[in-house]
């Protein structure tokens, strides 16, 4: 990148004299790093957006860019709230905080993540997480929509980097931090959010020490209950009855937590080296309370099964009575901790004209499963030890069910009283477990780039080329213990019941209490030292898959009087091997028992790539691009856990063999840079897809699982591969701008100076054809994260040391997973939910922002305020199967900067 350009200046000469904001431009694949822009000013909205478009402006590729002063001024904890807010981007939430990002209708794992230009693995694999990335570590973030060859090939919708904080970032020593607290409405928990950043440059200046850390928190309850799955029948499959209700009690307790340290020392102005950790912990202490009406267990009144022909043809799916449904009670307790760390040595040379770039890179990440305990409660067998149901599914955000006493005979069944105590019902405890494991990731990443400013055909061209190494190993591993009790010994749920009522806000028609954490963890302890728990080693759910990737590429940026283009290609080499344990029967001179399995493929990738960037005026920016890219399929799906039935001549489980998706895209956007302020884009895309990964069945097609002298190589196997083919299309609006110039040209009140607007919408459409499975018609679905639209608006006011921003998200429904169908009759329908979709997503937030001098501020942010509910359902939206509420939040403090 150049200097910085006239647009930053401008906005520098509008802004008033009391507050100072500084921020630069990533180091991004296809950029080079730009110079320090410092901004005076008291508005720190405007100049953050000054200075994100300056990044913007300059870049050789297509990219949205976030600065770090932005995401301050927003309620966004995470990367995965802040880049929400970005043209193009949409998000999906877990218990209401986004986690996922969705780049312009594209599936969550066709997204990368990279830090300071280099990619890193997720600790859920290709899926990266952003809920885990705090947002106080990033100094600007950059969302790479069109890739370039320098970034990686399985880059397929785009890549999120995150440029840390430097300590060359500022002028000397710099203390920054945040410190506040606040409410979570349901449940009435605690919301904390913190962070503390000390910079210094020493000796001279050739030394820069920068270390962050942040500390986050919230404690809630959520309103949430469970319709699903729904039963097929052949009676008469238009009616979807509910296999179960259930009600999922969580009060939760996460936290986010992240350190991290850069040091740079320049030799001279041609030599720096640096070395950078990033440390990140999500910690998800969840306690589930879960109470199931299984009402496939019931009867109608005279004795039919739910499930029978008299029943469906009777009754309704959507309201009706079950008598003698059985009650499953569950116990919860998930204690998660999600750890990443990232650990990078490079450096940076200039000689003779040359520039060289180096990274070495270690990345380990442990997704853990901890849970301290699961326990399985139960109804007796007697129907009139159970309730009788009145369910009640016609609102469907709604659902509910009453409970009654069951009285009568087998076959002349009746409703006694209504009873609203549940532990009135016996229920007692089935089994009590405990269990620890996860997914450990590590990966060596060793990355070179070079580059040389030159001619060609009498042009400026700048030549790179470089090359990358990475060898990563995945591993999944658990055990645990299981306590089994016997009907005479059975502990009912009152042992474990705390004296805390409902903390949520739906109208149950039950009471009931929640356990108690500390006692119930003590009775597993207790269980397993007392020896009556069994101990299991987990072999079964064990699996390592290792990847090994070795890239080279060559581009230049040949420039012209009108603008640049940048054209080259990348090569990358992929190794997969895997091994997981297989149950095999005793059969010959084989034995029975698990058997460790090994597997191996590998495949090479060429990714051309060409973007045009058109000056067409001095501030409207034509960009072109074509891609080329791949996303591999993730690491649990290339796990070779297989099980195989002899008898049936049958096979399921990962597939090992299975190739990446590849696409070809083609982007074409217009940018206009107004003067003095605002900006406008417009732009279409779109990609074309081949080999989508779907569950197929078919031959099995090799030995791996041969032995005994028995050849299972014929069998049938169930499981994911290449199969679906498609497309993605869409167009992308978006415009930011204030009121200020208009104010003073139509000589208006000072005051309406300070408004202003940011808005974007992305409408998408694709289609993906899957392959006829188990008789069932090869049909047509959208890409899973596919939303029709994606709305983002946010009213600004910056004026008088106020900022003020009121937020608005909305998209459209989206498909989640891919369900199973059957024929029936000749029509095609769920075997249970079907294909799964998210309804639509609507959140509203609020942030206050108060300069009470150069060194203070205060800020209230208000989150969630619509609180709309989050609800999935199958197969069409008259099937709802879940629905959540987590209510809103409010923080308020204090930030400083010394």
């Amino acid at each position: 990148m150049g200097a910085v350009s006239a647009l930053s200046l401008a906005s520098a000469a509008q802004a008033g004299p009391d507050a100072a904001v500084t921020a630069a431009a990533p180091e991004t694949a296809d950029s080079a790093e730009v110079s320090e822009l410092l901004v005076t000013a008291r508005r720190p909205m405007a100049e953050s957006e000054a200075a994100s478009l300056l990044a913007q402006r300059n870049s050789n590729s297509l990219v949205s860019v976030l600065s770090a002063d932005a995401v301050g001024n927003l309620p966004d904890q995470n990367i995965a709230f802040a880049v929400g807010r970005l043209p193009g981007v949409g998000i999906e939430r877990d218990q209401g905080q986004a986690r996922y990002v969705n780049l312009r209708g594209a599936p969550v794992y066709w997204t990368t993540l990279s830090f300071d230009g280099l990619s890193v693995v997720s600790p859920e694999g290709r899926a990266s997480r952003f809920d885990n990335i705090p947002s106080a570590i990033a100094s600007m973030i950059t969302v790479q929509k069109a890739i370039v060859p320098s970034m990686p090939g399985d880059t397929v919708a785009g890549n999120v980097d995150i440029r840390t904080r430097r300590a060359f970032d500022y002028k000397g020593q710099k203390v920054t931090g945040k410190f506040g607290m606040g409410v979570v409405e349901l449940g009435d928990g605690t919301e904390l959010d913190t962070n503390l950043v000390y910079s210094n440059i020493f000796m001279d200046g050739k030394l820069g020490v920068v270390a962050q850390a942040s500390y986050y928190s919230r404690g809630m309850a959520t309103d949430n209950w469970e319709t699903d799955p729904y039963l097929s029948n052949t009676v008469d499959p238009t009616k979807h009855f509910a296999r179960e209700h259930e009600n999922k009690h969580y009060r939760l307790v996460r936290e986010n937590i992240s350190a991290s340290t850069r040091i740079d020392y320049k030799f001279d102005d041609n030599n720096s080296v640096f070395f950078s950790t990033i440390n990140t912990l999500y910690h998800d202490d969840e306690l589930r309370d879960n109470f199931i009406f299984r009402l496939d267990q019931g009867t109608d009144a005279a004795g039919n099964s739910y499930t029978s022909a008299a029943y469906i043809n009777g009754n309704s799916p959507t309201f009706g009575t079950v008598y003698g449904a059985r009650i499953n009670a569950r116990i919860d307790y998930r204690d998660t901790k999600e750890f990443m760390t990232t650990n990078t040595v490079g450096g940076e040379h200039s000689l003779s004209g040359w520039d060289l770039s180096w990274r070495l890179n270690y990345t380990f990440t442990n997704d853990g499963r901890n849970n301290t305990a699961s326990g399985a409660f139960q109804s007796p067998s007697s129907f009139l030890l159970r309730p009788t149901i009145e369910y009640d599914f016609r609102n469907g955000d709604v659902n509910t069910v009453k409970l009654y006493t069951t009285g009568g005979t087998t076959t002349a069944r009746t409703k006694g009283a209504q009873v609203t105590d549940i532990e009135a019902f016996a229920f007692p405890m089935q089994n009590l477990s405990y269990l620890d494991g996860g997914d450990i990731t590590g990966a060596y990443t060793a990355k070179f780039d070079i580059d040389r400013e030159a001619e060609l055909f009498g042009l400026p061209t700048k030549f790179e080329f470089g090359g990358l190494f990475t060898d990563r190993t995945k591993k999944s591993r658990e055990f645990g213990w299981t306590r089994t009790f016997a009907a005479a010994e059975a502990p009912a749920w009152n042992l474990f019941a705390d004296s805390i009522g409902y903390l949520g806000s739906q109208n149950l028609n039950y009471t009931f209490r929640y356990t108690d954490k500390g006692r119930t963890n003590a009775f597993m302890k207790n269980e397993i030292a007392a020896g009556r728990a069994v101990y299991s080693n987990g072999l079964s759910n064990y699996w390592k898959v290792s990847e090994k990737i070795t890239a080279g590429y060559g581009m230049a940026t040949t420039t012209f009087d009108w603008g640049n283009i940048v054209y080259g290609a990348r090569v990358e080499k992929i190794e997969n091997t895997g091994e997981a344990y297989v149950a095999f029967p005793a059969a010959g001179t084989t034995p029975a028992g698990n058997r460790l399995v090994k597997t191996s493929s590998d495949d090479t990738l060429v990714y051309p790539s060409v973007h045009l960037n058109w000056n067409v005026r001095e501030n409207v920016k034509l960009r072109v691009g074509v891609t080329t890219s791949a996303s591999r399929p993730d690491f649990d799906d290339l796990r070779p856990n297989y099980t195989f039935n002899d008898a049936s001549q049958t096979i399921s489980g990962g597939n090992p063999y299975a190739k990446p998706e590849k696409q070809i895209g083609l982007d074409t956007y217009v940018e206009w840079y107004m003067n003095p302020e605002g900006f406008l884009s417009a732009g279409v895309f779109y990609k074309d897809i081949k080999d989508v990964l779907v569950q197929t069945s078919g031959v099995f097609g090799n030995d791996t699982l041969n032995s005994g002298g028995i050849d299972r190589s014929s069998y049938v196997v169930s499981r994911i591969d290449n199969g679906g083919d498609g497309h993605l299309e869409g167009l992308e609006l978006f415009y930011s701008g204030s009121a200020k110039q208009l104010a003073e040209d139509l000589n208006l009140p000072e005051w309406m100076q300070g408004f202003g607007v940011r808005a974007s919408a992305t409408w998408t459409k694709s289609e993906i054809n899957l392959p006829a499975v188990n008789g069932v018609p090869a049909r047509k679905i959208s890409l899973l994260g596919t939303s029709d639209g994606v709305y983002n608006l946010q009213a600004l006011y910056e004026k008088y040391g106020w900022s003020l921003r009121l937020a608005y998200q909305y998209r459209t429904p989206w498909g989640q997973s891919i369900g199973t169908y059957r024929v029936i009759n000749g029509g095609v329908y769920p075997v249970d939910n079907g294909d799964i979709y998210w309804n639509a997503d609507e959140e509203v937030d609020f942030s206050a922002r108060y300069q009470f001098n150069k060194r203070m501020e205060g800020f209230f942010d208000a989150s969630n305020l619509s609180n709309q509910g989050a609800r999935r359902y199958g197969d069409q939206s008259r099937y709802p199967i879940e629905y959540e509420k987590f209510g809103r939040r409010y923080v308020a403090g204090i930030r400083f900067n010394f």
